[in-house]
């Protein structure tokens, strides 16, 4: 049977047939369902691709019924046996289920499509990278069918992204990539399970494992510096939110007027700015919404003086921006606090590439933008904050997030009150038998303390 798979265009779905030309050369047909890609549609929607895929030969075209005039069977109901027509003209009987004979590549590209519809243009541009770029192609030469997929093949894929290919210079992915491609595979076969096309899912417990990830973070003396030398700079109110609150990338940017209430010296993390790259056109988009990363991170937290003061002058200061620009700033962001000066908002992007370059510039030990958090965790954890208030602090999803990343900090503190502990329960800072010195501790020739 020809392989095919369910495509999004023009707010419709489209079925998109892989086909050849008589030379060999491939080319892909694309034919209109007539139906609207919304919820409730898909089943409907895969029903007249495996219509499709049943009436149309290899080079493209309509399977006639014997009387010279195409054939128009209406969409099979699953789990019946069908008939379906052979290039030669032959009748043959089709599988209780067809969709087994689907290359899982073809699978892929059919359930990215309908999620198009389903998440946000950031989230479905994430599945475009991992199905488009790497899932499907490895599967596509392959040759495994829907039906065929078994765990062998999946772990198979997974360390064929973890080792690469070094003779041609492509490097090997990190765990938690190959982990993302790994969640795309899941959710996919999920949706084949659900819609009984196949039995069950081979990606259970097959989740690739991934490194342990230790993020670095600044000293309070570093991130003072680092505060210090980004006043009056374009990054200072990302250092800022970033060092102080913790704030992501994406919560810096969506920050809003609206969301700071300066009478009761607070302000709430409601919206966020993200970018993709849009597909088929290659260019960096942003993404606005009223939403943040997840439930946990919409949060209100406490506005302190020094914070307080510097945006009510930057308010005033754009205020005064927008008399002098007048026709020329930009009225797009009106509303947003970190805009330029002629109101354009600052793209996330830019503080990415230039807090290293600032980093550089000051002579400040290297971190990623990212660290900022991380530094905010651990300067609250190192000032007595429990796990749990510093993950309602970080907006984090669940208490186990912030406990792994963060517990090699308390680990530290465990450790050093502990060594406190021993030191004077051990030594009983007695001035007669404990040690004077750092050598003393060592020397087995001062004997052993009591």
């Amino acid at each position: 049977m020809l392989s095919g798979h369910l495509q999004v265009k023009k707010e419709y779905y489209y079925v998109v047939l892989n086909c050849k030309h008589p030379d060999g050369r491939r080319f892909q047909k694309w034919i209109s369902t007539g139906i609207a890609a919304k919820r409730g549609n898909k089943r409907a929607a895969e029903e007249t691709l495996l219509d499709f895929r049943m009436n149309y030969n290899e080079y493209g075209e309509r399977i006639s019924d014997g009387n010279g005039s195409p054939s128009n069977s209406a969409p099979r109901k699953k789990g019946k046996s069908s008939t379906a027509r052979t290039p030669d003209g032959s009748v043959r009987n089709a599988p209780a289920n067809p969709y087994g004979n689907m290359l899982f590549a073809d699978y892929m590209l059919s359930w990215l499509s309908c999620k198009e519809i389903e998440v946000d243009p950031v989230t479905y541009a994430g599945y475009c990278e991992s199905v488009e770029k790497h899932i499907y192609p490895y599967f596509k030469e392959k040759g495994i069918t829907l039906a065929e997929l078994e765990a062998k093949d999946l772990k198979e894929f997974y360390r064929s992204e973890r080792i690469g290919d070094p003779e041609h210079g492509i490097a090997g992915k990190k765990g938690t990539t190959v982990a993302r491609y790994h969640a795309n595979i899941h959710a996919a076969l999920e949706c084949a399970v659900e819609d009984n096309l196949i039995g069950h899912n081979a990606a259970h417990h097959q989740r690739p494992t991934t490194e342990k990830f230790i993020g670095s973070f600044y000293t309070p003396e570093e991130a003072l510096e680092c505060m210090r030398l980004a006043e009056g700079t374009k990054l200072e109110l990302a250092v800022y939110f970033g060092l102080f609150y913790g704030l992501r990338r994406s919560e810096i940017v969506g920050l809003q007027w609206h969301n700071f209430d300066f009478e009761h010296n607070t302000f709430t993390i409601a919206h966020t700015v993200t970018t993709y790259r849009r597909k088929g056109k290659g260019k960096v988009s942003r993404y606005a919404k009223d939403k943040t990363k997840n439930k946990s991170s919409l949060r209100t937290l406490p506005l302190i003086p020094l914070f307080r003061e510097k945006l009510l002058a930057l308010k005033e200061k754009q205020k005064y921006e927008r008399e002098l620009f007048k026709g020329s700033y930009v009225k797009d962001y009106i509303g947003y606090v970190y805009v330029n000066e002629i109101g354009e908002l600052i793209h996330p992007d830019y503080i990415s590439t230039e807090f290293p370059k600032f980093l550089r510039k000051h002579g400040l030990r290297k971190i990623r933008f990212h660290d900022t958090r991380h530094s905010c965790a651990s300067l609250l954890l190192r000032n007595g904050v429990s796990m749990k208030q510093i993950q309602a602090w970080l907006g984090h999803s669940d208490y186990g997030t912030t406990a792994n990343l963060y517990a090699h900090l308390d680990l530290e503190d465990s450790m050093l009150l502990s060594a406190s502990m021993l030191t004077t329960g051990l030594f009983r800072a007695s001035t007669d038998h404990a040690p004077s010195t750092d050598s003393e501790l060592t020397d087995p020739r001062h004997g052993t303390a009591p």
